[in-house]
């Protein structure tokens, strides 16, 4: 008998790969799915078998846009608008505090919210990402770093040359590593120069990498790009030249009809975040539409400080039911299209070949407990996943074949020496507001 690393066996497959489920087993060796079908074991001998009888074997979440170190920020300064929100909250506090421990010690806590909830790839943008790689790196996921270039001076860098040199070492140091896919992230149109994001493009095609940017997320930034190009952000980016498939635009929530197509004959990819867009009052992006026009959307939760949490599952079901609401059709968004923006898409954006129950893809997969009240009784693994299961549900999590979380126990990190030094960032912030 072949040997195999891990055999699942007897679950609620769902392969996001046609529409296919079926009841029956996934075979994982070397880190990626290597057979799926029914009864495997009569041909198959395994290290280690997990039964999923009555389970969902499901693909992992890609978050495709979040700042994690963010999560030491979590409900600090709520119900305010964007602008306000970053400019006179966010960035002082950034200023006093940011830091390789800060950027550490608030990226495991973040880390340690995904795997509980099921993902294990996220897209960042943020500073000291070599910290960021550590804790990565630690808790056998895999992420896509961009340290975050600005115009203006912080801890991090003084001038926009600072910030590219920095984003350029990191790149350089992490290209073609295991774990860290590295990406060259400017911040926004309004805080970089065309200068800055035309040279971060160059760093991005020269290293052929990810270029991510924040991207019409608000009416107020469009204001301020008008204000001071006299055009829109995507009209700016396209008048540079920076429209290109390599791009993973942010939010992307206010385009106008010529902007749309634009996106998707230059293969732009969306970083939809519903929950961040609804919480800062930023407006619901038309991705029903971008689906119907071939743009490939993926899904991310943003930071914490402005969602207020990481919870894939959640973003899933808010995304699909805005599309319904907002178009007054319940077609208009289903929940198979849903589970692959936030599975494939995502994946499939940064060049990994995962986010498919699929013979010779990354075994990313999580097993979901369905004998909760809220999932039960189960007729429809795909849109009960997407409409009704919680993050608490999933008690499994795999990532290349590894198993991160089993039975809802983290096994890479130690979860209470995380919320301590989590309170201890608490009385550090708490004293800086004066409370």
């Amino acid at each position: 008998m072949e040997k195999v690393d891990l055999l699942i066996t007897n679950g609620w497959v769902i392969t996001n790969d046609g529409g296919k489920t079926f009841v029956g087993d996934v075979a994982v060796k070397g880190g990626k799915i290597f057979k799926v079908g029914e009864n495997l074991k009569s041909s198959l001998e395994a290290v280690k078998t997990v039964d999923a009888t009555g389970k969902i074997v499901a693909p992992a979440f890609a978050n495709m846009h979040t700042h994690a170190a963010m999560s030491l920020f979590r409900g600090i300064g709520a119900d305010l608008p964007l602008m306000d929100w970053l400019t006179k909250v966010i960035w002082p506090l950034e200023g006093e505090l940011v830091s390789p421990e800060f950027v550490r010690d608030g990226v495991e806590l973040a880390i340690l919210e995904m795997i509980k909830s099921g993902t294990t790839f996220y897209l960042d943008m943020y500073f000291f990402e070599e910290a960021t790689a550590e804790v990565v790196k630690r808790a056998g996921i895999r992420a896509g770093l961009g340290f975050g270039i600005l115009d203006f001076p912080t801890k991090v860098a003084s001038s926009p040359e600072e910030y590219l040199k920095r984003a350029r070492d990191f790149v350089a140091r992490f290209k073609g590593d295991l774990d860290i896919i590295p990406v060259v992230a400017p911040h926004a149109v309004y805080t970089c120069s065309p200068q800055t994001l035309t040279k971060a493009m160059e760093l991005a095609e020269e290293f052929d990498v990810p270029y991510h940017i924040h991207l019409a997320e608000s009416k107020g930034e469009l204001a301020q790009v008008e204000e001071k190009y006299k055009t829109t952000p995507v009209r700016h980016m396209k008048n540079l030249g920076l429209l290109r498939e390599r791009v993973i635009g942010a939010h992307m929530v206010w385009l106008d009809e010529e902007e749309r197509e634009w996106v998707a004959q230059s293969g732009v990819k969306v970083a939809h975040c519903p929950e961040s867009n609804l919480k800062l009052g930023s407006g619901v992006a038309p991705v029903s539409d971008y689906v119907k026009r071939g743009i490939k959307v993926c899904l991310g939760t943003d930071g914490s400080a402005s969602n207020d949490n990481l919870n894939m599952p959640e973003e899933m079901a808010t995304m699909v039911k805005l599309q319904k609401g907002i178009n007054l059709d319940p077609t208009a968004l289903n929940s198979s299209q849903a589970l692959e923006i936030a599975t494939a898409n995502g994946f499939e954006s940064v060049g990994i070949k995962a986010g498919r129950i699929k013979e010779g893809y990354d075994a990313e997969i999580i097993i979901v407990d369905t004998q909760r009240p809220h999932l039960q009784p189960l007729y429809n693994p795909v849109a009960q996943l997407v409409y009704s299961a919680q993050a608490g549900d999933i008690e499994t999590v795999i990532s290349r074949g590894k198993i991160l979380m089993e039975n809802g126990k983290v096994l890479t990190l130690d979860e209470e020496k995380i919320y301590e030094k989590a309170n201890r960032w608490k009385e550090k912030i708490l004293s800086l507001l004066g409370g």
